[in-house]
């Protein structure tokens, strides 16, 4: 019994917490769409001499998500990393921003789910048309597939964002983040 005393008196920062290896997890995910969102940006930087007027308008639209998207994104590494180093001022925008992202991917997710009969009868009459040529009914089908992957991704997002927002407000975390001195 000693050992259990002994580590339940502890403070609560060691030992395995899935709040951390959540927030580690949202770190590498807004990281990695960083390196997307800006290459996408570069991309459209790069194709941007001699669009019309009605492709430059739609450019500039594409380039102003991306701008969006990145420093979106940039913020939550940040907010991230404060977490991970346990800094007291990261802990309540963090809870904010997974209280954001779980409405994103809620109202993403019902858009995507709203498109999936159209998606899916589309599809299938486009294999049904394309059945010669193979790669494009691979790429079909590898379409369908990322859209289904994204709409699970969403539905195992929206409950872990929401639990993290609530984990990170109990007690036993916040007594874990230190004050700025």
């Amino acid at each position: 019994m000693p050992v259990m005393t002994h580590a339940e008196s502890g403070s609560g920062t060691r030992g395995f917490a899935a709040w951390r290896v959540l927030v580690w997890l949202l770190l590498l995910l807004a990281a990695f769409g960083s390196v997307q969102y800006l290459g996408h940006a570069q991309l459209l930087w790069a194709h941007r001499m001699g669009l019309s007027p009605d492709d430059s308008a739609a450019w500039q639209r594409m380039l102003a998500w991306d701008i969006g998207y990145l420093v979106a994104a940039l913020a939550l590494v940040v907010l991230c990393a404060g977490c991970i180093l346990r800094l007291a001022w990261a802990r309540v925008p963090l809870r904010v921003a997974c209280g954001v992202l779980a409405l994103w991917a809620l109202a993403s997710g019902g858009a995507m789910l709203s498109q999936w009969l159209q998606l899916e009868h589309s599809s299938a009459d486009a294999i049904l048309h394309l059945a010669s040529d193979d790669r494009l009914r691979v790429a079909i089908l590898h379409a369908r597939r990322s859209y289904r992957i994204a709409l699970a991704l969403k539905l195992v997002a929206i409950p872990a964002l929401l639990w993290l927002a609530w984990r990170l407000g109990t007690p036993a975390v916040r007594e874990q983040f230190r004050r700025r001195r």
